[in-house]
């Protein structure tokens, strides 16, 4: 027999025991709850016969009650009455549930019989009060119990025993069918779990042999011992697999003979294919290292560029506000030239003089703003040297200032620092992209409640701390690890790249500094940088920061 034929087989017998098992325990399980409801219906009967045995004070008081608050007794009556049927209704149910076809017909018959007999006494006891003259209620109740017990107490006593006399029977049937399903709870499991033990060892204990001898000639294979012959008797699929083995083994001897003749020859020619290619590989690492150069250079200018974009409108009205008060100015000077026949008086020379120094003051923050503009989009940024950090911050925070002035208050702190080693075109846009973030960061229209500072200090270990922080909304805990990956943004679409954040922290790094934040939402973000300050020892190296 094949291993699949063997596992069916096995799963048919697992399959019909869960059968056998599951039919007897449904089977056990249906006959205890017919037992169970047949129990509660013979306690419902008694219940019901005890309610009527109550009737026997119960309706006379009622009815009694009904005559002393002036009450229609035949209304008190018809309650009686109808609660009454509706408890026969009830017993007849019930004893249809409970009795044998062929006893049926007397029992409803004997119901029947009691039935009429209680309904006749509480109409006569009913008739007997409309006669009864006033002081005569105990009388009443001597007489309607007496009569009771004289008609119906005999029926109801019949009832109530052969009632009792079932209960016992069925409570002893019921205790032979629960020690009859002990024994088979406990006989069928031990009968299934012998049989299906005694087909598991007749199927695994030979698959088992079969297997290691299997592995054990598999593993004489793989170390290489190709004379191995693997003897597994039987035609399932562990003798199938022993012999494709051998075969296997056979080709594999052939195959290493003929690798063991074409070795010597492919050896030679391997090394020099080897030393061909080493070559290839150097030549086209260097060109990719220089692409990637390239690229990176690139993607910082890029950045930068970005940035710029982010400033045209802002910067386009900081150049418009000095050109109009120039150009304003200037007209205002040729048309008092003009106007003017002779030499001007010292107030009109006066005005001229101070439309001039206006009209000056304006050009010199177009040529400042221009000027800070070259820093930033300076191209050639790979030079590197001693920076005048304070003039950097000083030039990045008024390029921000369109970003920041419908926003928030900037605090500036940095006078008396010392130089730092670097170049100040990449620094600018470094403070620049934390300011313009920073600003993001803050909702415009409550300029007085926010503010962004801009403080920078020496530390004791010659190196220079600034810090760009705010009041803003800040940044959750789960973005913290990820605000320096390349293209992360939490800036709505074509807000922000993802690209600032990475880029300032591969300059700092590149300058031998460090960037860290801070944040806690709701309050506000810090970041901190961190520079080494220049030294008169150090010496430029062209390229340094290209990278």
């Amino acid at each position: 027999m094949t291993v699949r034929g063997k596992i069916l087989l096995f799963a048919a017998v697992a399959v019909g025991l869960v059968a056998v098992l599951g039919g007897v325990l449904f089977s056990m399980a249906s006959r205890g709850l017919w037992s169970t409801q047949l129990m509660f219906s013979m306690h419902e009967q008694n219940a019901l016969y005890g309610g009527l045995l109550a009737d026997s004070m119960k309706v006379p008081h009622a009815l009694l009650d009904a005559r002393e608050k002036r009450q229609d007794t035949g209304k008190a009556l018809d309650e009686q009455l109808r609660r009454t049927e509706a408890d026969f209704e009830h017993l007849r149910e019930l004893v249809r549930q409970q009795a044998a076809p062929e006893a049926l017909p007397g029992e409803l018959a004997r119901l029947d019989e009691l039935n009429r007999a209680h309904l006749g006494w509480m109409r006569r006891m009913a008739a007997r009060l409309r006669e009864l003259p006033v002081g005569g209620e105990d009388r009443l109740l001597h007489e309607s119990l007496d009569a009771f017990e004289r008609e119906v107490l005999p029926l109801l006593d019949k009832a109530w025993k052969v009632n009792s006399t079932r209960q016992s029977e069925h409570k002893r049937w019921r205790l032979l069918t629960l020690r009859a399903s002990q024994v088979l709870g406990v006989v069928v499991p031990l009968v299934a779990l012998v049989l299906v033990f005694l087909i598991a060892a007749t199927l695994i204990i030979p698959l088992r042999r079969s297997s290691r001898a299997l592995t054990q000639g598999a593993e004489r294979i793989g170390r290489g011992d190709f004379t191995t012959e693997l003897l597994v008797p039987g035609e399932d699929e562990y003798s199938t697999l022993a012999r494709a083995f051998n075969r296997m083994a056979a080709e594999l001897r052939d195959t290493v003979r003929e690798k063991e003749r074409l070795a010597k020859a492919e050896a030679e020619a391997s090394e020099r294919e080897m030393r061909r290619y080493n070559a290839l590989l150097e030549e086209t690492v260097r060109q990719r290292t220089t692409q990637l150069e390239e690229a990176n250079a690139q993607l910082l200018f890029a950045d930068r560029l970005v940035t710029m974009g982010q400033l045209a409108a802002g910067v386009g009205h900081e150049i418009n506000n000095p050109l109009a008060f120039i150009l304003s100015n200037l007209g205002f000077a040729r048309e008092e030239l003009g106007r003017l026949e002779g030499a001007p008086s010292s107030e009109e020379r006066a005005e001229l003089l101070a439309a001039l120094a206006e009209a000056h003051e304006g050009a010199e923050r177009v040529r400042l703003l221009a000027q800070d503009l070259k820093l930033l989009s300076h191209a050639d940024d790979s030079a590197s040297g001693p920076v005048d950090l304070g003039a950097v911050l000083r030039s990045a925070s008024k390029m921000a200032t369109h970003e920041i002035r419908y926003r928030a208050r900037l605090v500036m702190e940095s006078d008396g620092l010392p130089p730092v080693r670097g170049n100040a075109a990449r620094l600018c846009q470094v403070f620049l992209n934390l300011l313009i973030n920073a600003a993001h960061a803050i909702a415009p229209g409550q300029v007085e409640r926010n503010e962004i500072k801009l403080l920078a200090r020496t530390g004791a270990d010659a190196r220079v701390t600034v810090e760009v922080s705010d009041t803003g909304c800040g940044i959750p805990a789960e973005n913290l690890e990820r605000i320096f990956r390349p293209f992360f943004t939490t800036k709505p679409a074509g807000v922000g790249s993802g690209l600032g954040l990475s880029v300032c922290q591969r300059i700092i790094v590149a300058h031998g500094g460090e960037l860290t934040v801070e944040s806690v939402v709701g309050r506000g973000t810090t970041f901190r940088v961190v520079l080494p300050a220049h030294t008169a020892e150090q010496t430029p190296k062209a390229g340094a920061l290209a990278a």
